[in-house]
């Protein structure tokens, strides 16, 4: 597998009802066996501040860049991923090797992809 594009996105509401801009896009673009795929996952961004007050997530670049490649593995062959949860959104986080996940996102901005 080979990790092509690691984004994040805040959602700008569409109405002016919307709850949207209260959520956040994390998505992972990957090519396996020649086919390209994105992994999305979406969450409430309350989630990532709780995971900074909790001491879970120090670095200084943000959650969200790690979140869909975190949730990679246990969701294959998923598209899109809604967490709703917010323990289960910081256990996923507990539980990672979060040093590692950061190494990753670098290698994909420099070098354009990254070897799984």
């Amino acid at each position: 597998m080979r990790l092509i594009n690691i984004a994040y996105e805040h959602l700008e509401k569409e109405r002016s009802n919307s709850p949207e801009d209260s959520f956040v896009r994390s998505s992972v673009t990957y090519e396996e066996a020649g086919i390209q795929k994105t992994f999305y996952v979406l969450y409430p961004a309350i989630f990532a501040t709780r995971a900074r007050e909790e001491g879970i997530w120090t670095a200084d670049s943000p959650v969200d860049e790690v979140v869909a490649l975190n949730l990679l593995k246990s969701y294959t062959g998923r598209k899109r991923l809604y967490i709703s949860d917010e323990s289960e959104y910081l256990l996923a986080l507990k539980e990672a090797d979060l040093s590692n996940l950061l190494e990753i996102v670098q290698q994909v901005k420099v070098n354009g992809s990254y070897h799984v």
